[in-house]
């Protein structure tokens, strides 16, 4: 494969606008969804040709969700991804298919990534072959360069895939992605599943693969010092959202959303002198199928105001090329928070009033179903025979205290005249 160098360009090769996808996890009995998992919720960002992005974040925040709605391999469901200026949202699986050379996706798992049926030269072939990357006749030649590129030796075309350890796995992994020469590469955590000395050595190959061949990378990851080495930008979500995103260098010098600076406590330091000043986030990840109102992650934030409770922060450019959503950094809400105080304080007291008026209506069912189940109704005065308070002879029972009196003194003077 001829190796070209290409410059980091200003212009967007990637540029991703409120971008969702949802996925149903409740249906009606028609078929039609009635509860969603929000699994990316509302993200936009941009990637400069030539440039790499690391997406950050706990397990389940959505983040190999994004690189495939990307790639389109799940449909999107509200937003746009626009690749080139082409927007890939848009088009139809027919017309798709012209792109699918141009981004190419590095699995999180090379040994369940690779057929164990094909060797490894069918395996980087195959899709050279679909997309007729070259001539029938140099296919071979062209698999042995991709080969070599990627550190793997020519007597490795005819093996197969359980034949190799981890780390030469995953370099087949990416012969497969570069050998249709694409732009754009999203790697969703490539080396979670390596050791460290091969990680290394990963991670070093896709540098130089980048520098080559002008790539640009969507990189994945839960190594947050992996992410510093090979990224430009770096962007932190959580619950489906973009917390914070801005130039690597930045974000660890000043991180500024709380959940980026409990991120980066997390991180060690190679200097047993100095001081962790670790930030324990209490609580686990709220269900994406029910997430928080207001600001996602308010209930595990120590620095969680009423306001936070209330309304999801705005995205703001908090210096050049970092933007952060948080209220912290909203000078205008800041201003107010004691109004957004007292709105606070008056919900949780209209609700605590719902909430009693609630519990008094389901007092008052229970007590009514419970006079049923003993034969008798408060509200009409009925009795165990069902005769709704109506004696056999057609007079009403006396139902005053006095009543009662008269009639025993009655049954007492009859008896004394019997005596």
């Amino acid at each position: 494969m001829e190796e070209t160098f290409v410059d980091k360009t200003e212009e967007p090769i990637l540029k991703v606008e409120h971008l969702k996808k949802y996925f149903p996890i409740k249906r009606n009995f028609f078929g039609k969804p009635t509860q969603f998992l929000h699994a990316v919720d509302d993200v936009s960002f941009e990637v400069n040709a030539g440039t790499a992005i690391g997406v950050v974040g706990e397990s389940g925040c959505g983040k190999t969700t994004l690189g495939r709605t990307i790639l389109r391999l799940y449909d999107v469901d509200g937003g746009t991804v626009v690749f080139d200026g082409v927007e890939l949202s848009s088009l139809k699986k027919s017309e798709l298919r012209k792109y699918r050379t141009d981004i190419q996706l590095i699995f999180q798992d090379p040994y369940s990534s690779l057929p164990p049926r094909m060797t490894v030269g069918s395996i980087i072939a195959e899709a050279v072959k679909v997309h007729k990357i070259v001539p029938s006749n140099e296919i071979h030649d062209y698999v042995l360069g991709v080969m070599k590129q990627c550190g793997l030796q020519p007597q490795y075309y005819d093996r197969y895939p359980h034949e190799f350890s981890g780390g030469q796995r995953q370099r087949i992994c990416i012969a497969r992605a570069l050998a249709v020469k694409p732009r754009l590469v999203i790697c969703d955590e490539p080396v979670s599943a390596l050791d460290v000395s091969i990680q290394a050595q990963i991670i070093n190959l896709l540098k130089d693969l980048q520098r080559t061949m002008g790539l640009t990378y969507v990189f994945i990851s839960h190594d947050l010092s992996v992410v510093k080495y090979i990224t430009d930008q770096i962007m932190v979500m959580y619950l489906g959202n973009v917390m914070e995103l801005g130039d690597t260098e930045r974000i660890f010098e000043n991180p500024q959303h709380p959940y980026t600076k409990a991120l980066f406590s997390a991180v060690p330091v190679p200097d047993p002198d100095a001081k962790m000043n670790r930030i324990i986030l209490e609580g686990d990840i709220p269900s994406p199928a029910n997430p928080p109102r207001g600001c996602k992650f308010h209930t595990r934030c120590s620095q969680c105001m009423n306001v936070c409770r209330m309304i999801p922060p705005a995205y703001l450019e908090t210096e050049e090329n970092h933007f952060v959503a948080c209220h912290l950094y909203n000078e205008e809400i800041m201003r107010e928070l004691d109004k957004y105080d007292a709105m606070y304080e008056e919900e949780l007291r209209l609700q605590a009033e719902k909430e009693a008026e609630e519990y008094a209506r389901k007092h008052r069912k229970r007590t009514r179903n419970s006079g049923s189940a003993d034969g008798t109704d408060s509200s009409i005065g009925g009795t165990q025979d069902g005769t709704d308070g109506v004696s056999a002879d057609g007079t009403e029972p006396a139902d005053t205290p006095a009543g009662t009196t008269a009639g025993a003194e009655e049954a007492q003077t009859e008896e004394s005249q019997v005596r």
